[in-house]
């Protein structure tokens, strides 16, 4: 029980990360953007799906970002990611009309709006992946 409450306090802050990152525009999503923020040394963090059915594309964030030293957060679905940065087309709050994928996100630096406690979770986070 305790671990279905970590994992969801977890994945609960790292959208909030995510999603206010992307609205303060500090956030490279898809390939090439999360690849030349990698590259220019940008990226804080690496949000990769793991159910990317692209193997060559995770080979390449993955390798990319160990050359860079830049630590890699694994989530279990694309969809997920592609609800947090509102790619995903609802009718309602609760009712999904398309779900789109986002196989992966690049945190190039944390909101103003990310509180300290959630910003030393998910830097406690990254030093242990």
């Amino acid at each position: 029980m305790a671990e279905v409450e970590q994992l969801s306090e977890e994945l609960t802050t790292l959208k909030r990360v995510v999603q206010t990152s992307l609205h303060r525009g500090q956030l490279a999503k898809g390939v090439h953007e999360v690849c030349k923020a990698i590259e220019s040394k940008q990226a804080k963090f690496v949000v990769l799906a793991d159910d990317c059915t692209e193997d060559t594309y995770k080979k390449l964030v993955v390798a990319l970002a160990k050359q860079f030293q830049i630590p890699v957060w694994k989530v279990e679905k694309g969809a997920l990611l592609g609800e947090w940065i509102g790619i995903s087309k609802f009718l309602t709050k609760t009712k999904k009309i398309k779900s789109r994928k986002c196989s992966s996100v690049a945190v190039k630096d944390f909101a103003i709006e990310v509180s300290e406690n959630e910003k030393q979770f998910v830097e406690d986070k990254i030093k242990a992946l």
